[in-house]
Order: C-alpha cells, then structure tokens, then sequence
C-alpha cells in the first residue's frame, strides 16, 4: 500500500536489489552518525571506493546511467578540483609563472585555509576574502548538498 500512495511502481525481480541498497543506506547512516563532529571513525580508500561502486553499479542495474553525475555532484566536484589545480599549476610553470587555481585541493580545503598558510612566491585565481570555515560547518554544508543532489536524482528517476 505504501508504494502505490507513493505511485512506485512494482518491478519484479527488485527485492533484493531493495534488500541490498536498504542495508547500505543503513551502513551509510551509521558511519555518518559516528563520523559527525568530532569524528570517532574515519572512512579510508577502501569504504569509499566500495561505496562508488555499489552506487555505479546500481545505476547499471536500473538502467540509470546518466544520473550518476547528478547524483555524485559532490564526488566530482572535488575530483575536478584536484584536476584542474595540478593541470593549471603545471602549465604555469612551463611559462616560469606559479599560479594556483584554489587556496588547496580538494575543494573542500580551500574552504578551510586561512590566508596566512598560504604560498607567498605563488598567485591564486580563487583567493576569496579571507573567509575560513570550520571544518564542521564545511562538512555540513557539503551534506547539504550532497541530500539536494540526491533528492534531484530520486525526483529524476521517475522521468523517463
């Protein structure tokens, strides 16, 4: 009855695709809740290479392909971050000139960096005013996000 208030429709063969992603959307709660401020676990490389590939291969499985961009938006954001400062930073200096796209990669240590730990022989594009977060409040806002790009994406699941 729940599913058809919420008009999902019936798709055979999904309960244990159901069963699975319920359970890593738990595990997922409690790591986060143990990860909050301050953080009394950490998540390596391996946790999230795990969770990158439950997700891409849930999107296989439903034929879902094009969301995980959306989805993933903070994922690649820091990752195209990292990118474009090493790629802007060797090209720089090729021509003699340092120069840095943010205060530090991954974006969410630009946020982070007072303009005093900063490189004074270098030129930064993105140096904002000064404006240093607490990680805590970086963190916070980047699940923020993260909870509107996935709420975009269970919205998108049901264009077709």
């Amino acid at each position: 009855e729940f599913a058809s208030y919420l008009n999902i429709m019936y798709i055979p063969g999904s309960e244990e695709l159901v069963v699975f992603i319920c359970a890593f959307i738990g595990a997922l709660v409690g790591f986060l809740w143990y990860n909050a401020f301050p953080a009394q676990i950490f998540m390596g490389d391996t946790g999230s290479l795990t969770i990158g590939g439950i997700i891409a291969v849930f999107a296989i499985v439903i034929h879902k392909e094009l969301l995980i961009p959306i989805l993933c938006g903070i994922f690649l954001m820091e990752s195209l971050s990292v990118i474009m400062q090493i790629h802007y930073f060797k090209r720089g200096k090729k021509r003699g000139v340092r120069q840095r796209i943010f205060k530090r990669t991954p974006i969410h240590d630009h946020f982070r960096t007072n303009l005093s730990q900063l490189d004074s022989n270098c030129s930064y594009i993105f140096k904002g005013a000064g404006n240093v977060f607490h990680e805590s409040k970086v963190t916070v806002r980047f699940w923020i996000v993260s909870i509107v790009l996935a709420a975009i994406t269970i919205i998108t699941l049901k264009i077709r």
